[in-house]
């Protein structure tokens, strides 16, 4: 084994490798009961395999050596189970390397005379008089590789391809989900090629989740992940089908759609904010600026104080990705204007120490990875503890609340999508700057509450 780096009580190996000189070597024991194999390929016993790797590299050498390790175990694994109704492209590649062959060989050196001797040790000989021996799916796509033949694009090729292609998912949650995901699929089909992949992979997918009791909206996110990644492989490597994945049924799913997010009322509206006045600390700060801004909350909590300006003309915020946390789309890197108890919020939040507008929620570990979830779970447990939120309320209601508000002051539009970070619905719409900040100001301090102008106004006098 090799270690490939080494952080404090941490240190990631990399197994079947081995320096030589300056190159990298795969070495590996053959278990007892595939020795067979190579006995067939005229080899005699063979207890360990050692071959070069060519390369000087270690981390191209982990992953030449991971990829020799996926074949050889698809091999030994097809030859213990004596498969021979499904090719397996790792299995055909695995026997023409345990014969020191390469695919496109049959076409490059076609007077080499192992080719008739391998051949014939794949498929058997037989006499003139004698019918030809059934080849089996396996043997013929060994043979069909060895004499050029495409190797077929494997499900791991998918995934490889679209994490190079910067289509991975981001941020640990989001890859969490995709392993999850990712590993049903492989143990319903395994790693085969996308010219196998089918329907009825798919429909298991969705029923085996079903069985689980995961609900319908979660099975939509776990298709989610996957399916991409099916698009990639095929548009990528040039395949001539559909994506066997477009359109699952999901049984039930309209019984089981999403409990809609309840807007609050005004009377409730200005009872959280006189709650956050009152408790006047980090947390209450936030959920008044998600009250009077549209924001979601990891656009607030992530905001940097370069981000905030009050000395502007119309005082306003700006969501722009940073190292903390990504955006959901886009069209969520944006601006808003800070009215009402936001701007109240924010000014109290610009007076504190660290770099960030709300520093003591960022995580305090270097390089710590960012999850709004549990912030946004205790603020909805103290909104739902003090009486100021029912069921089917959150802190994301506070996005629908203000929409409602907009539109009571017939804001365009237009305007609002600006504000939420909503993208547009027509060209048109992605024509030119948008909304100015003065205009966007106007609308939105139309939708102030009552209470909201009292404490503008006291604030003023008290200066």
């Amino acid at each position: 084994m090799i270690l490939l780096f080494e952080f404090g009580a941490y240190r990631v190996m990399c197994k079947h490798v081995q320096l030589k000189g300056n190159t990298y070597y795969y070495r590996r024991r053959v278990p007892e009961d595939v020795r067979a194999i190579y006995k067939n390929l005229g080899k005699g016993k063979v207890v360990q395999l050692f071959f070069s790797l060519k390369t000087t590299d270690k981390a191209e050498a982990a992953r030449r050596a991971d990829v020799q390790t996926r074949r050889l175990d698809a091999l030994w694994q097809a030859h213990r189970e004596g498969r021979r109704d499904a090719a397996d492209p790792q299995v055909s590649l695995a026997v023409l390397e345990a014969a020191d062959l390469a695919p496109g060989d049959g076409v490059r050196y076609p007077d080499n005379p192992f080719l008739s001797v391998f051949q014939d040790m794949v498929i058997g000989t037989h006499e003139p008089h004698e019918p030809p021996p059934i080849v089996s799916p396996q043997d013929k796509l060994t043979l069909d590789i060895l004499y050029g033949a495409p190797v077929p694009k494997l499900l791991s090729d998918a995934k490889d391809k679209h994490f190079a292609l910067g289509k991975g998912p981001k941020g640990k949650v989001a890859k969490d989900q995709f392993e999850r995901a990712w590993g049903l699929l492989l143990e319903i089909t395994g790693d085969i090629s996308l010219d196998h992949l089918k329907r009825e992979h798919g429909n298991e997918f969705v029923n085996r989740l079903v069985k689980r009791g995961v609900g319908a909206e979660t099975i939509r996110r776990y298709l989610a992940q996957v399916r991409p990644v099916i698009t990639t492989g095929i548009l990528e490597f040039e395949l001539s089908r559909t994506n066997p994945f477009d359109r699952l049924t999901i049984p039930n799913a309209d019984e089981a759609q999403r409990k809609p997010r309840k807007p609050f009322t005004t009377d409730q509206l200005e009872a959280i904010q006189d709650a956050c006045r009152k408790a006047n600390d980090e947390r209450r700060w936030v959920i008044a600026m998600l009250s009077d801004t549209m924001a979601r909350l990891a656009e607030i909590v992530g905001l940097k104080k370069q981000d905030v300006n009050l000395d502007a003309d119309v005082p306003h915020i700006v969501i722009r990705p940073n190292e903390l946390r990504r955006l959901k789309t886009k069209e969520s890197e944006r601006v808003i204007p800070l009215v009402g108890v936001a701007l109240w919020a924010a000014q109290q939040a610009m007076r504190t120490e660290g770099e960030f507008l709300f520093q003591s929620l960022i995580p305090k570990r270097s390089k710590a990875e960012f999850n709004a979830n549990g912030i946004s779970s205790a603020l909805n447990k103290w909104l739902k503890d003090n009486g100021l939120a029912h069921a089917g309320q959150t802190l994301h209601s506070f996005r629908h609340t203000m929409r409602d508000r907009l539109r009571d002051v017939e804001a365009p539009k237009e305007l609002s999508d600006r504000i939420g970070g909503w993208a547009g619905q027509s060209v048109g719409e992605s024509y030119g700057q948008g909304h100015s900040l003065p205009v966007m100001q106007r609308y939105m301090l139309r939708t102030v509450l009552p209470s909201e102008f009292k404490l503008e106004a006291n604030r003023k006098s008290a200066v």
